[in-house]
């Protein structure tokens, strides 16, 4: 249940986690990576002592010292709410599928389709506090949530002010919306490929840094890209293509051209091509065809469309190739994800 093989973090066919059912002791273990003093805080029925509560994948790593890897693959098997004391750090929490409620000290979040929060948050613990957990029976999520505690940004030279001065304020919330390329990225850390132990935490490691680089550039006043990736590009230009980032997240650009979508911006389409990947890690079709089955796949888990109209929301005109790429970016089909409602 802790092993780091693709298998360890795989669906049933109809959706649901495959893998152990997990009682509460599993849950503790390495726990002192995160935190200490795990409770059942609320049960409609207490857990009888070593009775199974989840079913599927529970994984924790640190992978270097302060930096540290959760990652989930379960169903709840029952309702009740958990709690545990965190140390201080950031947490950087990603959802990319199913829904989830949870609270870090007095800030409730909810993370999920149509939710406020969206996707993901990035919350500073400038002292040790609780975290909060609630459990909904039949509900299942697939989340990553990544922890920087302070002696690994102090090891790895993070001395932006404006990073600093978040980390100082307790239970702040950084207005990240992750990108299509983190929420791949994060999607790749849930099925590792079957590499020996050293050069899979090197190639876990690898995705991580590229999360936090976005993440943290959420709240520093200039993205925290390396002067290489953006040579040839000026502020003025970089702010340029951050606000097309956001034109495309909105879905106004469905069916433009590259041409007009460059017109938005003031750009060419050469232009785009050469610089967007530099704030987005992709091209912008690209970019655009994994935002629009992000916006499909939501559509389907609310039960507002069905495949037909889910798959012409994602700009398929075919629902067998739109399946195709469904099941390759998600790990399921879009008939299962509807069968979630």
């Amino acid at each position: 249940m802790f092993a780091n093989s693709p298998e360890s973090f795989a669906l049933h066919p109809d959706g649901a986690p495959a893998g152990a059912e997990l009682g509460l002791s599993d849950l503790t273990r390495n726990l002192h990576l995160l935190g200490a003093d795990y409770r059942v805080v609320v049960a409609a029925r207490s857990p009888a002592a070593g009775a199974p509560v989840l079913r599927g994948s529970v994984d924790t790593q640190e992978l270097r010292p302060g930096l540290v890897l959760y990652r989930t693959l379960v169903q709840d098997l029952c309702t009740m709410r958990t709690s545990n004391l965190l140390h201080p750090g950031l947490k950087l929490c990603m959802l990319l599928n199913g829904r989830t409620e949870l609270a870090y000290g007095s800030r409730h979040l909810e993370l999920g389709p149509g939710a406020a929060q969206g996707e993901a948050v990035l919350v500073s613990l400038a002292e040790p506090d609780r975290f909060v957990r609630e459990w909904r029976r039949g509900r299942s999520e697939r989340k990553v949530t990544l922890t920087l505690r302070p002696e690994w940004l102090a090891a790895a030279g993070i001395h932006d002010a404006a990073v600093q001065r978040f980390c100082r304020q307790h239970l702040a919330v950084a207005p990240w919306r992750p990108s299509a390329r983190a929420l791949a990225l994060a999607d790749q850390l849930t099925s590792p490929p079957p590499l020996a132990p050293g050069l899979q935490r090197l190639w876990l490691e690898s995705r991580c840094l590229d999360i936090v680089v976005e993440a943290l550039g959420s709240v520093a006043p200039q993205p925290l890209v390396s002067p290489v990736a953006t040579q040839g590009l000026d502020a003025r230009n970089h702010r340029r293509l951050r606000a097309l980032r956001d034109f495309l997240d909105s879905g106004a650009a469905d069916g433009l051209t590259l041409s007009a979508i460059g017109r938005q911006v003031g750009m060419s389409a050469a232009h785009l091509q050469r610089h967007f990947p530099q704030v987005a890690g992709t091209s912008v079709i690209d970019y655009l065809r994994q935002r629009r089955l992000l916006r499909a796949r939501d559509a389907l888990e609310r039960g507002e469309v069905d495949v037909a109209a889910a798959a012409h929301l994602a700009g398929y005109t075919s629902a067998a190739n739109f399946a195709t790429a469904f099941r390759r970016r998600f790990g399921i089909t879009p008939r299962q994800a509807r069968q979630r409602v």
